[in-house]
């Protein structure tokens, strides 16, 4: 079986977020429908952030170390890597890198810090659970919301149903505007997707968030407080807003 040094040093040699995407994926889903079968939509939607060719590549090689199986139905983690593998992503994302005004630190003491300060300014706000500091569950007004870290972007839409079911809120926390983020702008068109789930990238200060979770608003005075910096909305999700009428002109919201 494959170890954690032998799958470190693969990501050592490549850009890393193709692999990363892809087993990410596998990893929610397993935990969301207890399958780690990859739904096909969300292969595509990672293909069109990476590339046709650069994901494929990525899948073979999976498959080659036995991280991934293919099958009739399709691609899936294999079980036996299943723990290794989620500790790995988890241990990874934690520890990736962030340089903020004149801070630098880690993913991971950004998050914990960030819960805390929501702790010290929401009032009635409880941490419900909290997953090794990479994912936090906060009620807050009667309603549950996630804030975790991820590489993946590509992997959000298949928990947007799961949240608007629930009536609670997602927001991811990774390094997205750099992996072609805005190929997700097509989701918003979904309510589900755009009311319960939310994209935040302090490595470039943009975010992507329209939803009604009003705890995110915190997220932003958070960044502004601990970092002296404002997430910005990049222009062109501002001009698709507007083009499916989403979007009064010249109005953010």
């Amino acid at each position: 079986m494959v170890s954690a040094i032998t799958l470190v040093n693969y990501l050592k040699k490549r850009n890393p977020y193709p692999c990363l995407n892809v087993l990410e994926s596998a990893v929610v889903c397993c935990r969301r429908s207890g399958t780690s079968m990859i739904p096909a939509p969300l292969l595509k939607d990672i293909a069109s952030l990476h590339g046709k060719e650069a994901t494929e590549k990525e899948i073979k090689n999976l498959e080659e170390m036995v991280i991934l199986e293919r099958t009739e139905e399709g691609i899936s983690l294999n079980n036996e890597v299943l723990p290794l593998v989620s500790d790995l992503i988890r241990q990874l994302k934690k520890n990736l890198k962030l340089a903020l005004a004149d801070k630098e630190q880690t993913a991971g003491i950004f998050l914990k810090e960030l819960v805390a300060y929501l702790k010290q300014k929401v009032s009635g706000l409880v941490v419900a659970e909290a997953i090794d500091g990479a994912e936090y569950l906060l009620v807050w007004s009667g309603k549950k919301y996630r804030l975790q870290l991820a590489f993946s972007p590509a992997w959000l839409p298949a928990a947007a149903e799961e949240a608007a079911a629930e009536n609670s809120y997602v927001a991811i926390l990774g390094p997205f505007a750099a992996q072609n983020w805005l190929k997700m702008f097509r989701y918003y068109e979904y309510p589900e997707f755009r009311n319960y789930t939310a994209y935040f990238d302090p490595w470039c200060c943009q975010k992507m968030n329209i939803s009604k979770g009003e705890l995110f608003t915190y997220i932003d005075w958070f960044f502004r407080d601990n970092y002296g910096l404002k997430f910005f909305i990049p222009d062109e999700f501002i001009r698709g807003l507007q083009n499916i009428g989403l979007l009064r002109y010249n109005d953010e919201r």
